[in-house]
């Protein structure tokens, strides 16, 4: 991802919002990559969460462990962010990532920024208004990101059409492998209601499912996934 790219995602994030652009690419150059194999997790539990991860490129999803259970709560693809507070305080217990796509991830840990932010309290302080503001918004990290099983599907389609994609006079033919049960492990669905989620966005002529996987209309898709906002 391009300095100017990183730039305008960090300005889109109500973390950042009003904190000037100079101190922006000075954070910028606090944030190092993770690179993420399709399938590999990636733990946020302790001080590996307690940091801001943003999608760079590829498709992850949020994952909750409790009492041997595994909930999938959401799916992130190019340019999310997500949780701006645990780089401030502990958001995670157990949750951890999963690659559902050669992903790339950008993460600034807490302590690179505490130490940034003690030499710019100007920054410091805009930045912590932006966080109380946050903060009287969100409810719990498992709350906040438990997304139904539509929406989640949608995000998927959504991440595999943009990355594979190919154009054809029928829509768009996602060109990746992929069976029935590789989509409901992705989205941490049942085999039934995965069908009848399906079944769902071909009724709407969203998706063609006759002889491939073929998004018919993606900006239908786009509005399942991320509502008028797009994404």
């Amino acid at each position: 991802m391009s300095d100017t790219r990183v730039l305008a995602m960090l300005k889109g994030f109500p973390l950042w919002r009003d904190v000037p652009d100079e101190s922006l690419q000075e954070i910028m150059g606090l944030m190092h990559y993770l690179e993420l194999s399709n399938g590999e997790k990636l733990e946020l539990r302790g001080e590996v969460g307690e940091a801001l991860f943003i999608v760079d490129e590829g498709l992850v999803k949020l994952v909750e462990e409790r009492k041997g259970w595994e909930t999938t709560l959401d799916i992130f693809a190019d340019g999310s962010c997500l949780e701006e507070l645990a780089l401030f305080c502990p958001a995670f217990e157990s949750h951890y990532l999963v690659a559902l796509y050669p992903s790339r991830l950008l993460k600034l840990d807490q302590a690179s920024f505490e130490e940034y932010s003690k030499a710019h309290p100007e920054m410091a302080w805009q930045t912590l208004q932006n966080v109380a503001s946050i903060a009287s918004q969100r409810n719990p990290v498992s709350e906040l990101y438990r997304q139904p099983l539509d929406v989640r599907l949608a995000r998927y389609l959504v991440g595999l059409a943009r990355h594979r994609g190919v154009i054809s006079p029928i829509g768009l033919v996602i060109d990746y492998p992929l069976q029935a049960s590789d989509l409901q492990v992705a989205i941490g669905a049942r085999e039934g209601e995965t069908v009848a989620a399906l079944r769902t966005l071909v009724a709407k002529e969203v998706l063609d499912l006759s002889e491939q996987l073929v998004v018919t209309n993606l900006e239908q898709l786009k509005l399942q996934a991320y509502g008028q906002g797009g994404g």
